[in-house]
């Protein structure tokens, strides 16, 4: 009588880890590819404790692709987000595949095709905003849910959901707050493309609606609004010249993310501003830009992991229900006061 096959053997033979075996034959997530490699050899040894075929049932569930139109895992928000997406797959057994876009150089077709090739149950979406790509999207019928959206009316099946955080509401409070508890304010200028997302032009809304609320006056010229694409963000000088050809001296400037939020701290102290003195700054997201140099900076904290549980739990919710209402999800974000505004009038 032979000696009973070992998962170390079928390691062993596939060169993989006992751990990815193990997890491959107890239904746990590995890859599909892996899995059928595993379960092939196991099947060819004859290994003992192989479960029926329903081993591969169990471990496929849904397979779910994280589509993108950027890299995620150099950007601080995302890498908690995809966290968050990738734990609860795992949790589950779903199988999370991720494909990254570039318009200039991919055509839609391709993606298309590796959509239906790849049998994608649904799609979480994220850095999505481009109004033709989405449209075509949505009209694939694959059941979507979006983290952000793009700032423009689309056309397409409805067959999707919206997953982002209570942008317009806490930036008209934070203007309300400041004016009211640090010090009265005459100019506010917006820094950031609003029409590059959803978000950015809720921002935007926001503090336009804020400005609305203290009941001062406020034109475009006020602001920087240079398209994302063309404009660079990054350039302390770059936004050095857009601040000095202001129409107002502004008393705080919004910025759409802090990333941007980081970069006007550091045109106005090219300028010779004292920040919150001269001129206050708020960013949004709590990244590590906010904290990472001096001033630290205003900004607001969404649970970044519970946004992409959430996003994950709302997707499979319509790939099982596909013919349920189309609804957007808010979730709450926090304010930080830090530096860059903590300054209260005596």
């Amino acid at each position: 009588m032979g000696k009973a096959v070992t998962i170390n053997d079928i390691a062993k033979q596939l060169n993989l880890s006992r751990n990815t075996v193990a997890k491959a034959l107890n239904g746990q997530y590995v890859p599909a590819k892996t899995r059928l490699l595993v379960i092939e050899k196991a099947k060819e040894l004859n290994y003992k404790s192989l479960r029926s075929s329903e081993t591969v049932d169990a471990g496929k569930k849904h397979r779910i692709l994280l589509l993108s139109g950027k890299p995620l895992y150099n950007v601080n928000y995302y890498i908690h987000l995809v966290r968050g997406i990738e734990n609860y797959c795992f949790d589950q057994n779903y199988e999370l595949l991720q494909y990254t876009y570039n318009l200039n150089k991919d055509g839609f077709d391709d993606l298309s095709k590796y959509i239906k090739e790849a049998e994608i149950d649904g799609i979480i979406g994220i850095e999505c905003f481009e109004k033709e790509f989405v449209t075509k999207l949505l009209n694939l019928d694959v059941p979507i849910c979006f983290n952000d959206f793009t700032a423009y009316n689309v056309v397409g099946n409805k067959n999707y959901d919206l997953i982002c955080a209570d942008d317009e509401k806490v930036i008209t409070n934070m203007i309300r707050y400041i004016h009211t508890s640090v010090k009265p304010l005459n100019h506010i200028t917006f820094v950031g493309d609003y029409r590059h997302c959803l978000s950015f032009y809720e921002r935007y809304m926001g503090m336009l609606r804020g400005i609305n609320r203290i009941n001062i006056e406020h034109s475009k010229e006020e602001d920087i609004l240079g398209d994302d694409a063309a404009f660079d963000y990054g350039s302390a000088e770059v936004i050095k010249k857009e601040i000095l050809n202001l129409k107002y001296k502004a008393d705080l400037f919004v910025c759409s993310n802090d990333f941007i939020a980081r970069t006007v701290c550091n045109a106005l102290q090219l300028l010779g501003k004292k920040i919150p003195d001269d001129a206050m700054v708020m960013g949004f997201d709590d990244v590590a830009e906010s904290t990472a140099f001096s001033p630290q900076i205003t900004s607001f904290n969404v649970d970044k992991e519970y946004v992409g549980l959430q996003a994950v739990k709302v997707l499979v919710e319509r790939i099982e229900n596909p013919k349920v209402p189309s609804k957007t999800i808010i979730l709450q974000s926090n304010p930080i006061y830090r530096e860059s505004t903590n300054k209260r009038k005596k």
